[in-house]
C-alpha cells in the first residue's frame, strides 16, 4: 500500500494531471486542501481531489501514473477521498468520467443523468464546461454500516 497524504504541491499535482491528459485550468491553490496524493512529494504516483459543498461533493482529477496503474492505487485513493468526505459530512459523491465508468461502478458508483445533479455540482467548472457532455455522470451515497464507516450506495440511480 502507498501512503496517501493531503494538501500536495499544486505544481506536482498539475504535472501528473497534464501527463495523464486531465484538465488543470480550474485548479487553484485552495483546491489543494481537499486533494490527496501518493508517492514522493516531488514524484507523485497518483492523485485525487474533492470539491466539498455541504452534504455533497465532486470527486475529481483521479489519476495514477502509467507505471503504477493496475496496482490498486486508484482504489486506495478513492477510498481515502470517500472517507475524508464522509468525515466532513458528505452524504453523496458525484463525478464525471470519459473513460473510467466501469472502474467506478466496481466501487459502488451508479450512472445517472446529468440533469439530476444538485445545483452545487452543476455550478462546478468540471460539470459546466471542462468535462464534455458525453461524460458519464455518476453518484455514490455514503452511509454508515456496522462493518465500515463508508459503504456502498443505499440506492441506485438510473440512466433515464
Amino acid at each position: 500500500m502507498n501512503a496517501v497524504t493531503g494538501n500536495p504541491d499544486k505544481v506536482e499535482v498539475e504535472h501528473l494531471l497534464v501527463e495523464c491528459g486531465l484538465p488543470v485550468s480550474d485548479i487553484t491553490s485552495e483546491h489543494m486542501e481537499h486533494f490527496f496524493a501518493a508517492g514522493e512529494p516531488s514524484n507523485l504516483t497518483g492523485v485525487v481531489g474533492l470539491e466539498l459543498y455541504e452534504d455533497v461533493a465532486l470527486l475529481r482529477s483521479l489519476t495514477v501514473s502509467p507505471k503504477h496503474r493496475g496496482t490498486g492505487l486508484g482504489k486506495q485513493l478513492v477510498a481515502y477521498a470517500e472517507q475524508y468526505a464522509f468525515d466532513h459530512g458528505v452524504q453523496e459523491i458525484y463525478l464525471l468520467t470519459t473513460t473510467a465508468d466501469k472502474f467506478f461502478s466496481t466501487l459502488g458508483y451508479s450512472a445517472m443523468t446529468r440533469s439530476q445533479a444538485p445545483a452545487a455540482i452543476q455550478g462546478t467548472a468540471e460539470y459546466s464546461n471542462l468535462c464534455p457532455s458525453s461524460s458519464v455522470f455518476m453518484v455514490k451515497q455514503l452511509v454508515t454500516d456496522k462493518s465500515s464507516s463508508v459503504s456502498r450506495p443505499k440506492s441506485t440511480h438510473s440512466d433515464g
